[in-house]
């Protein structure tokens, strides 16, 4: 019986080692399913990235050609509506910029008040609670890179604008103990249709739909 005892003790030891052991890789491996990236927007648009990217976050000029809006489309809006336009578009990608730069925050506290600079509503609420499974485990995001490739305007008015975009971003997760990133970098492709809300001056996202 004594035997058994020792047996039984040393295999639970030796399936505890194993367990723990499993559990650090896969919170230092970036392609395993606790990793944010895995999850952020789903396996099927990543790509892993070969080598580093020392670029640091670009916003493209915003111009016609970056807006998506064509010539023609400018010629159809009154100036009052074209700037409104371009000023959707630009605090858009501003928004952009602070969603990827609160997923280094430490705690929920500051990452909800980060992240209400760029979104309100039931969309805020959805990426807080995200963030907490995260957060909590000490992983967040390092984004290197975004790319814009399309931003297109397909509504607006004094308080609210509907925008189809495509961009990319280029990220590894982020270990906010050390404060480091870890992992793989990737290559994240992002296609949404967005509904922002004017707030004070400021347009903010109030939206997201992913488009397939």
């Amino acid at each position: 019986m004594r035997k058994m005892n020792y047996l039984f003790g040393a295999l639970a030891l030796g399936l505890g080692v194993l367990v723990g052991t499993l559990g650090v890789s896969l919170l230092t491996n970036s392609s395993s399913p606790t990793s944010f990236i895995s999850k952020l927007r789903g396996q099927d648009k990543i790509q892993t990235v070969s080598g580093t990217v020392n670029d640091p976050i670009q916003t493209p000029p915003l111009d016609p050609a970056t807006a998506g809006m064509s010539e023609s489309d400018l010629h159809s809006l009154s100036n009052k509506d074209s700037l409104m336009a371009q000023q959707v578009i630009t605090d858009y990608k501003q928004n952009i910029g602070i969603f990827f730069g609160a997923w280094k925050s430490t705690d929920m506290a500051s990452f909800r008040l980060k992240l209400a600079k760029a979104y309100t509503g039931d969309l805020f609420e959805k990426h807080a609670r995200r963030a907490e499974e995260y957060l909590v485990q000490g992983i967040g995001l390092d984004v290197s890179r975004i790319v814009f490739d399309q931003v297109d305007v397909e509504s607006v008015s004094e308080n609210t604008a509907t925008l189809r975009v495509d961009y990319r971003y280029t990220a590894r997760d982020y270990n906010l103990t050390d404060g480091n990133a870890v992992g793989e970098e990737h290559e994240q492709i992002v296609q949404v249709r967005v509904n922002l809300v004017k707030q004070n001056s400021r347009w903010v996202i109030t939206g997201e739909s992913t488009i397939q």
